[in-house]
């Protein structure tokens, strides 16, 4: 149990790293993309004439930056959420955990495992929005775009159903196993 409670702390220590690196680099990019339409629309709507070239390359590099900053400072005042789960892990390592902490830990899985559900139907959901801004945008049609965000994000809501189902019954197991030395 402790095992499987270690490896599964680990897992979504770097699962909240890595989404906290994309969501940088995406929200970055946007801006990127946001200030080089902007700039368009005023080359287009001033009759051909730019403002300053200067300003342009400090949007393109700056506001980009900055939202990408602001980005991670929000991640990061959000924090970790599953610190319980790593103290508990922690104390069962050392050997001075009771039989309420062996418990608690079980809990604490099943709380992260709950968690994780919630956050991959949150994907799931964003994923599909995505593929159809990109299909609509791109591909210039609509009705093909909400095809293929209702496929997308009806594959990842499978997906991560799946994946919890696993998980929860393997949860189940070790919680079993962890009655069973009580």
């Amino acid at each position: 149990m402790v095992q499987e409670a270690e490896e599964w702390y680990a897992y979504l220590r770097k699962k909240h790293d890595d989404e906290t690196r994309t969501e940088i680099v995406v929200v970055a990019l946007v801006a990127f993309v946001a200030v080089l339409i902007g700039a368009a629309l005023s080359f287009a709507l001033v009759f051909h004439t730019f403002v300053n070239l200067t300003y342009l390359l400090i949007g393109l590099v700056l506001i980009p930056a900055a939202a990408g900053v602001a980005t991670w400072a929000i991640r990061r005042r959000r924090r970790f959420t599953f610190a319980e789960l790593g103290s508990l892990v922690a104390k069962m390592k050392s050997g001075q955990a009771s039989a309420e902490d062996g418990l608690r830990l079980a809990d604490a899985m099943h709380d992260a495992l709950l968690a994780m559900k919630k956050g991959k139907m949150d994907s799931a959901f964003t994923n599909g929005v995505v593929a159809f801004l990109l299909v609509a945008v791109f591909g210039l049609n609509i009705a093909v775009g909400l095809l293929t965000g209702a496929i997308v994000y009806l594959y990842f809501r499978f997906e991560a159903l799946r994946d919890y189902e696993n998980e929860s019954r393997r949860y189940e197991e070790s919680k079993k196993e962890l009655l069973q030395s009580l």
